[in-house]
């Protein structure tokens, strides 16, 4: 067969045709679309980073990111966004018309966003600071919550080195030690602000209620250049939620077997330029006598408190917080029967505290741009307290105010906080005492502080606060600190400060003597003056696959001069200096190990407090050498939390040199998660173990009209269960900027 000219060229472009079809075909290119959504939550995510072949693009409002022009055939595509672990899938090209490829990521349960310090007044990230912050954040600080509703102790109890002591076996109240130091050297605050000392110690820090608190801050260690005076052993800083765009409206209820019950309620919402939070709580508590020695080991209590905040954000440079707090409360320890109006001839003793505090808050921060910013704020506070024993009772208010007024500024590789204070506090007994211990301290201060980031890996920090107040003169506090990053894992941090504490009567002996037969301050008894320090180390590797892992070691040391001792030698109890010094010392080691959603959280606290007064050397009361705290906990999918807890806590010595025996701490938790409410469980002291197991706490003295308690080192009461729920009433709004899946 023949076939002429025309006819093979027609054939050769036939071919050539048909070879360049092929050709195109195998580099056709087409759209990719992809959709990023949280796999718990179904809510979509933006900003995740997506990945095809060498192409990256982040996913907008609608969780979605295209692709205009990807080759056919299988691609592989990988999702990241920090909190959540990464994913790999594969996805092939081209996609069927409409058709989205969709990638749920699981959220991840370590900490990966970059917590905030508020206290240090540079708002820095933790661990950038070179002074040691330990924070508690808002995930635990809601977990911890749920346990003890009605005050933030078990928010803070988990903390290696912090210690919660009763300081009254009738009337339940309680304080906060940090490495083995006295309440009274640790220096508590609401959002920076000092509300919590003198009259108010023993009975504020019980009536602080969790459930606004955003994170909570500890500052082990000197740190009175910023705080003045009481901050010896630390700082413990609670910071409230501040709102957001997104309204939270929660209410909240818990019931215990007690018969014990909270109801709790918090609102915040931002709308442009105001925003507003409120935080109100009431608590009925039973009296309950577990020893069944006809007196209660937790007293009756009926507490009520509302706190309303207001914020004005006049311009983006300028923003104004004004509020205002209340609480009430009413608690009633002693004897069974006098609690319930039943008393007889033998059970009779009926101890009575009422008291009411209102407070003020003002803060208006302005920023300079480049220049820095200027804080201006101001709190006062009002506590007034009636305690009543049969013909015996005791009471007064104290008042006290801060203003502060401070500069900071950061300038290449310095930042630096420049201020002045001005705090007033005064107590006023009640006109009928028979011996007044009235007191009105004014105290004002200069500080100045500067970080300096010598290198990428090295940061100096040195301060300086004067002082004076117009009855113990002039104060000085220097401070110093040194961070150095040795590598990507290991981090190393010195503290070293100097501290005071202002003599007054509210001491625990006083309290529990219930400041019967307590003469007043004399005004030769001085100021108590500390120094001391911190090191510590921490390795915190960079794991894959879900694992972390982190270790700590921290060496403090603190030695207090002048410290004021009791004199019990006559039937009144006196307060003078004493000749020598009151000194804690010792280590915490901690270790945290994760995988995905579980965690184990170990701590060892060995804690050597000893003082020696008028060349006796003794060791110090109601220490325990070693705590042991083992915490685990596993998350499932951000809707199943369960926790063990368990405490040991090794011999102490009471007042008298008994010793005392060791107890073991156990508790769980239980919290169910959905969208609308959240259920949940806690079950406290599973072993039963209670200081009564060991002997009486109540002596008759010489019968039970006059009763004697004996110090508190341990629980006094036994197993407790609470339950209850919350509800999340803002999840009923459709929030600003959140879409859901279609």
């Amino acid at each position: 067969m023949y076939c002429n000219l025309e006819q093979v060229r027609s054939m050769r472009y036939i071919l050539l045709t048909l070879m360049c079809l092929s050709s195109m075909a195998g580099y056709a290119q087409s759209p990719l679309t992809v959709r990023v959504r949280d796999v718990e939550t179904h809510e979509v995510l933006e900003g995740a980073a997506v990945t095809v072949d060498s192409l990256t693009g982040m996913t907008d409002s609608s969780g979605l990111i295209q692709f205009p022009a990807v080759k056919a055939g299988p691609h592989e595509v990988h999702v990241s966004m920090v909190g959540y672990f990464k994913k790999k899938l594969t996805v092939t090209a081209p996609q069927k018309s409409g058709d989205t490829a969709t990638v749920g990521l699981s959220a991840s349960q370590e900490e990966m966003e970059e917590v905030v310090v508020v206290s240090t007044r540079t708002k820095e990230k933790v661990d950038d600071l070179p002074t040691r912050v330990e924070v508690i954040g808002q995930d635990e600080v809601e977990e911890r919550s749920t346990d003890k509703p009605s005050d933030i102790s078990h928010a803070v109890k988990e903390q290696p080195g912090v210690q919660i002591q009763r300081t009254s076996a009738s009337s339940g109240t309680f304080n906060i030690r940090l490495q083995g130091l006295r309440g009274k050297y640790v220096q508590i605050l609401k959002d920076g602000f000092p509300l919590f000392g003198g009259l108010s110690q023993n009975l504020s820090i019980a009536q602080i209620p969790p459930m606004d608190l955003r994170q909570i801050e500890i500052i082990k260690g000197p740190a009175s250049t910023l705080y003045g005076g009481d901050a010896i052993a630390g700082v413990i800083n609670l910071i409230s939620k501040e709102p957001s765009e997104n309204p939270e409206f929660n209410v909240l209820y818990n019931v215990e077997n007690t018969k014990s019950q909270d109801a709790a309620a918090y609102a915040s919402q931002k709308i442009k330029w105001f925003a507003y939070s409120l935080i109100t709580q009431f608590r009925d508590q039973r009296a309950f006598d577990w020893d069944r020695d006809h007196f209660s080991d937790v007293p009756q209590l009926r507490r009520w408190s509302i706190s309303p905040q207001l914020y004005f954000y006049p311009s983006q440079k300028a923003k104004l917080q004004v509020g205002f707090n209340y609480a009430w409360e009413q608690r009633r320890g002693g004897a069974m029967q006098a609690i319930a109006g039943q008393r007889d001839s033998i059970y009779d003793y009926l101890e009575s505290n009422r008291s009411y505090r209102y407070g003020t808050n003002f803060r208006f921060e302005y920023s300079l741009g480049d220049k820095g910013n200027i804080v201006v704020r101001n709190s006062t506070a009002y506590f007034n307290r009636q305690l009543t024993i049969f013909d015996y009772g005791f009471g007064g208010h104290q008042f006290s105010t801060v203003s502060e007024a401070h500069y900071h500024r950061h300038i290449g590789k310095h930042d630096i906080v420049v201020g002045m204070d001005f705090k007033t506090d005064g107590f006023h007994e009640n006109d009928t005492a028979t011996v007044r211990r009235d007191y009105y301290y004014l105290t004002g201060g200069l500080f100045v502080q500067e970080e300096f980031k010598v290198t990428k890996t090295t940061t100096l920090e040195g301060g300086l606060r004067l002082d004076y107040n117009q009855k113990r003169g002039p104060l000085v506090l220097p401070h110093f600190a040194w961070k150095q990053q040795w590598n990507e894992i290991f981090r190393t941090r010195f503290n070293f400060g100097m501290g005071y504490k202002l003599p007054t009567v509210f001491q625990d002996e006083a309290e529990e003597a219930n400041y019967r037969h307590v003469l007043p301050i004399g005004d030769s008894v001085r100021a108590e003056i500390s120094a001391g320090g911190t090191f510590d180390l921490a390795v915190k590797p960079a794991l894959k696959n879900g694992w972390r892992f982190e270790f700590n070691e921290l060496f403090f040391f603190t030695r207090i001069l002048h410290p004021l001792v009791v004199d019990t030698t006559n039937v009144h109890l006196s307060y003078h200096n004493g000749n020598g010094y009151i000194q804690a010392a010792g280590m915490e080691t901690s270790f945290k190990l994760g995988y995905r959603g579980a965690d184990l959280f170990f701590t060892y606290t060995l804690q050597d407090q000893n003082q020696k007064i008028n060349d006796v050397h003794s060791i110090s009361p109601l220490t325990s050498k070693h705590i042991v705290s083992i915490l685990a906990s596993y998350t499932w999918r951000n809707r199943f939390m369960i926790g063990l807890d368990a405490y040991y806590y090794s011999s102490q010595y009471l007042s008298d040199g008994t010793a005392t025996h060791p107890i073991w701490e156990m508790g769980m938790n239980v919290q169910v998660i959905f969208r609308w409410f959240n259920v949940f469980a806690n079950f406290e002291n599973i072993l039963n173990i209670r200081q009564t197991s060991f002997g009486p706490v109540v002596f008759a003295d010489p019968t039970f009209h006059t009763p004697r308690f004996n110090e508190v080192y341990a629980p006094l009461e036994g197993r407790v269960l609470n339950v209850g729920f919350k509800i999340k009433l803002a999840e009923f709004i459709k929030k600003k900027g959140v879409k859901k899946e279609d």
